[in-house]
This record gives structure tokens, sequence and C-alpha cells, in this order.
């Protein structure tokens, strides 16, 4: 517990002489004191819990979780590994308060799923059932006041396979807030994005595009133009889950668009290449 409240208790600050060192690179506006994220992994819950004596139905659950040091940033990632999370949600709960809450939410899918396990096995009809259960979210790297995250999530709960996505999140550390694409985007840039990773789409995966990709504007903006997106070596890229754009099979399909491609898309204080 004394761990915990160490971790959460409070930020880490560049020193102005630190900042200077990014002087040439930064925009004017963004020239203050940037928080800088020190990551420490904590793994919240771990449970495995077997059907004796064979021990091949289990029941298996691990979240992991990169704490940041910046109370407000922890709060925020955490809402993501909630197991009852909901998109838009907002918990006041504290840090410490959201870690226990998952704790017990862990505890709780362990033992409704043995008892579901143990139920089959021990029924008439004894047939084999597994559940696995994992969510882990890591820091990716902080570009001046920029801060990249991703979560990967995967659930068996039986059949032939189980379900998995990547989700990445970028937060911007001066304002305090999560940046979703409209606030990347130039105005009326939509449109040239679009453009832009339907291109793409059909050069790499064009053999799905007759079954995967409406022929409506709108239904290709509302896929297409996704939130999950993360800033790499590449440019940006921008992640699709298994069944969106293509079968199981082909996994998540990742559209990268260079950074001289961005030029006229994304807002320049973005980009952070000048």
């Amino acid at each position: 517990m004394q761990r915990l409240k160490r971790l959460v208790a409070g930020g880490f600050l560049l020193s102005s002489l630190s900042i200077g060192a990014f002087a040439a690179a930064v925009a004017p506006q963004a020239m203050q004191q940037v928080p800088l994220i020190v990551p420490q992994l904590l793994n919240v819950a771990e449970h495995k819990k077997c059907y004796e004596p064979d021990e091949q139905s289990c029941a298996t659950l691990q979240i992991q979780f990169e704490a940041t040091g910046l109370p407000w940033l922890d709060s925020a990632l955490l809402e993501r590994l909630d197991m009852q999370y909901e998109p838009g949600q907002q918990l006041s709960d504290s840090v410490e308060q959201k870690l226990l809450g998952i704790e017990q939410q862990a505890a709780d899918w362990l033992v409704e799923s043995y008892a579901e396990i143990k139920e089959a096995r021990d029924s008439a009809q004894s047939y084999a059932l597994a559940y696995d259960y994992q969510d882990s979210l890591r820091f990716i790297a902080q570009r001046h006041h920029l801060a990249s995250f991703k979560q990967f999530f995967y659930t068996y709960t039986g059949g032939a396979h189980g379900m998995y996505s990547t989700r990445y999140l970028l937060f911007d550390l001066n304002a305090r807030q999560q940046l979703l694409l409209p606030d990347l985007l130039q105005r009326f840039a939509e449109s040239k994005l679009l453009e832009q990773l339907r291109a793409l789409y059909l050069e790499n995966y064009g053999e799905y595009a007759e079954h995967w990709l409406s022929d409506n504007l709108a239904e290709q903006a509302e896929i297409l133009l996704t939130d999950n997106f993360v800033f790499n070596e590449q440019g940006l890229t921008f992640s699709y889950p298994p069944y969106v754009l293509g079968p199981y099979a082909e996994g998540e399909v990742r559209l990268s668009l260079a950074y001289h491609q961005l030029a006229d898309i994304i807002k320049p204080e973005y980009l952070l290449i000048n």
C-alpha cells in the first residue's frame, strides 16, 4: 500500500534547463514546464483457478498497468481498465480507489467464471470450458507535451478463438486531456484524410474491400476516421480490430500515413516535426 501511495502522490517536472534542450523543436506556446512521465509497471490483478484434477479447464485473468506518476493521467487511464468501462464514462474515484475497485472486479470475475467451469465439468455431459481475460495498458512514448499509450485486450469465453484488440490513446499533458481525431485535424481536412485512408486500404487490402468497405461515404468515414491512432516513426498509424476491415485471420488492419502526407491535414502543433 505504501508503494502504491508513493506512485500516485504526485508528478515529476522537467527543469527549465531540460526543457531548454528541446527549444528548437517546440512551438513557443508549448515552452513551459512539461510533466515528465516516469512509468512503473503494476500488476493490478492476476488470478488463475483450474478445475481439478486435470487442470485443463481454467479461469485465467491478468490486468497490468504502467503508472505514470501523474495522478490526473493515471486516473484517466485506469478508467479504461475498469472491467465495466463504457466509452465516455468519467469516474470521480481517486487513483487508489480505482485500483482497488478493479481488483475487486477481477476477484468477482474469477469466482463467477470458475463456477461456470465447474458446473460444465460436473454436468452429465461433462465438457471442457475455459475463460481468459487479459488487459494491459502500457506507456509508449512522450514527445514534448504529447504522451501516447497502448492498451491490449484479449478475452476468450470458448469457441474457435478469442477476441482481441489494440487501442491507442494520446494525451496532451499541458491541457490534461485525451486528444481525439477531431482535435488534431485542420479545418475541412476530414475529406482529405478519408480519401487517403480509403486509397491506402484499397491498395493494401483490396481483396477485402467488396465485403468489408461500404460504398457509402458516410459509412466509410464512420469506420476509417477512427480515434484509434498513434504517432510513430512511420507517421500516423490508424488501427482497426479484427472483423472491422477484414476477417479474423487477417488480424488487425493498420493504415499508416507518412508525415509529409499529413502537412495539410494535421494541425502543425501536433506534428512536432519542424
